[in-house]
């Protein structure tokens, strides 16, 4: 009796001491981000933001896809529209807020972004000057590896903050946390990392954005949570004017749905060159 309490202890000590380890790993991971303009600590930011960005069964579930719909995950009907007819990589079938229960075995879940196929190795821009947020290998994750930038409203002309996410990298982006970096900077490049299901996914980018009008926000070392976020569908990220929330965008009248998007050339010409936001990829 005495050998088996013993070797009870013996695991729990064990177990314990990996608990505070894997503890250790993210408070090391958020550890740069403490003196980042807008930084809180984790308990700062309310439980639901958590499951608004994935945190919990990686967003899946009844609980997790009705606190996003309320906060923006619903399909709107918005499309990019090129400014001078650029020839820009196209989002494919994986558009925004799309039903994916029959990717996630039946269990109620949503698409929060947009995918944009490229070919393996194509560099990945930042789509508004920015600083880096976040920086997540995700190694049992659908995400893969992601990179995330805040964006201050004057460097969007936006009335808001805004994060811009960037998953399925090919490798992490040298870019540390607290980088600063400049509209059109190649933040990572385009591959299929994360956990994948029966099917190898194709070499593409999950391009998101969350938006608050706090600029508050934190990072535990697995997820980027704003204070008070919400989604919204990463082509309305591109309008000049309101509305940008998802209900209101997709009440717009049909000829309003396609949305003039700026871009860089492969020459590195922002088109129209004013523009303070570009597509996440170069065009020609």
């Amino acid at each position: 009796m005495m050998r088996i309490d013993a070797l009870v202890l013996l695991a729990l000590v064990v177990v314990g001491s990996i608990g505070l380890a894997s503890v250790g790993r993210a408070h090391a991971a958020c550890e740069a981000c403490r003196s980042l303009d807008g930084f809180v600590s984790p308990e700062e930011i309310n439980g639901d933001m958590q499951r608004l960005v994935g945190k919990y069964q990686g967003g899946r579930g009844a609980r997790n896809v009705t606190i996003q719909k309320d906060r923006g995950v619903i399909e709107t009907g918005l499309y990019p529209a090129f400014i001078d007819g650029g020839d820009c990589p196209e989002i494919d079938s994986e558009k925004w807020a799309i039903d994916y229960s029959h990717k996630r075995g039946n269990t109620p879940a949503l698409h929060k972004g947009i995918d944009i196929p490229q070919p393996h190795g194509t560099p990945v821009l930042a789509v508004a000057d920015g600083v880096v947020v976040g920086r997540f290998e995700n190694v049992r994750n659908r995400k893969g590896i992601e990179v995330m930038l805040r964006h201050n409203p004057e460097q969007t002309w936006l009335p808001f903050w805004t994060y811009s996410q960037y998953s399925h990298l090919l490798e992490m982006s040298p870019l540390a946390i607290g980088a600063r970096v400049r509209i059109g900077d190649e933040i990572g490049k385009t591959s299929n990392t994360g956990k994948q299901g029966r099917r190898v996914r194709r070499n593409a980018l999950h391009f998101a954005i969350l938006a608050s009008l706090f600029p508050e926000w934190s990072n535990d070392g697995d997820v980027l949570t704003p204070k008070d976020a919400t989604f919204i569908d990463p082509n309305a990220f591109y309008r000049l004017e309101p509305p940008y929330e998802s209900q209101a965008v997709g009440a717009l009248p049909e000829d309003q749905r396609g949305t003039p998007v700026p871009y860089m050339t492969r020459d590195r010409v922002i088109v129209p060159a004013e523009s303070k936001r570009i597509w996440p990829y170069a065009c020609r």
